[in-house]
């Protein structure tokens, strides 16, 4: 299924190792108590947080970003690819960080419609952005053609090989 295909592309493995991937999370989070909180900061934290597996946290952070600057169509990119990110954790289909269990109340589906409703919002902020009208598109065939939780847990782990 081409959706499928397309998702690996939505989900890059990250070129830093574990331990760069935790000094950058550090430095990101030692800004944020010494100067506050900025959307920019957000976003950051909450990309840094998705390289180490803590996808909740991710969640947070983008939506604190959110909170911060709604007319931003990068901070609502980065919730979207956060709830992208809990869904899968949540199907199975990627490994969450060491010692954290993703706990989300919310279905897999609701996760992925929650990523799809950001980044309707981001493009709809700036309607130029190519990658996230891609990304919206994938995603879309994915939930249209993935109908009940079971297929879509199914068709996310066969995608990411995790059968």
């Amino acid at each position: 299924m081409a959706s499928t295909r397309l998702l690996t592309q939505l989900v890059q493995a990250s070129d830093l190792d574990y331990v760069e991937q935790f000094q950058a999370l550090a430095i990101a989070n030692l800004e944020l108590r010494r100067l506050g909180p900025s959307p920019e900061r957000l976003v950051r934290k909450a990309a840094l947080e998705l390289d180490v597996g803590n996808f909740g946290a991710s969640s947070l952070a983008a939506q604190d970003a959110v909170a911060l600057a709604p007319g931003s169509s990068e901070t609502h990119h980065q919730l979207g690819l956060s709830f992208l990110y809990l869904g899968l954790a949540k199907a199975g289909a990627v490994s969450v960080g060491p010692g954290i269990a993703e706990r989300v109340p919310e279905s897999v589906i609701g996760l992925l419609w929650r990523s799809l409703e950001s980044w309707k919002e981001a493009l709809r902020l700036a309607p130029a952005d190519e990658e996230t009208r891609h990304d919206l598109g994938v995603l879309e065939s994915l939930l249209s053609s993935n109908r009940s939780e079971a297929e879509l847990v199914a068709a996310l782990r066969d995608a990411l090989g995790k059968s």
